[in-house]
């Protein structure tokens, strides 16, 4: 992958992670209480919406991806194990985050973002397993164990 696309994935993955845990973070814990009940702060709705544009980006990122570095690395037979379950985690989060969207029932919605959000946070960790696998890799120049 170049450098350029690298920095792209790596950018929209931060933006799409801090974003998230921007609005989880607005969302418990910065609520005041009003004369009529919580009021959400006003943070949220923003953090949502740059949240949303970042999951198309990643969506596209991943078709990029798909043809430019998934396939060839998985022939390659290179991190196997980080890239599945990157892939995997990138997987659910796309469909939760889809039916987010669209599922109208409270209590199937609420615990769709509870997966959506703690496979959200535990995808920085996956990320970064799978970044820095590659990476040692690419500095000793032999196989690393797949991770």
């Amino acid at each position: 992958m170049t450098p350029a696309r690298r920095r792209w994935v790596c950018l929209v993955a931060a933006l799409l992670w801090a974003s998230g845990a921007g609005w989880l973070v607005a969302h418990h814990w910065l609520v005041r209480p009003g004369d009529y009940g919580p009021v959400p702060s006003p943070v949220e709705p923003w953090a949502l919406r740059l949240h949303g544009g970042c999951g198309y980006a990643a969506v596209a990122l991943l078709g990029l991806l798909w043809g430019v570095h998934i396939g060839p690395r998985w022939r390659m037979r290179r991190a196997r194990l980080s890239g599945a379950l990157l892939v995997s985690v990138t997987l659910v989060l796309t469909g939760s985050g889809w039916l987010l969207y669209y599922v109208a029932d409270d209590d199937w919605r609420a615990g769709i973002a509870q997966l959506h959000w703690l496979l959200g946070l535990a995808g920085l960790p996956v990320f970064l397993a799978h970044r820095l696998t590659a990476r040692g890799r690419a500095r000793r120049g032999r196989a690393a164990p797949d991770l």
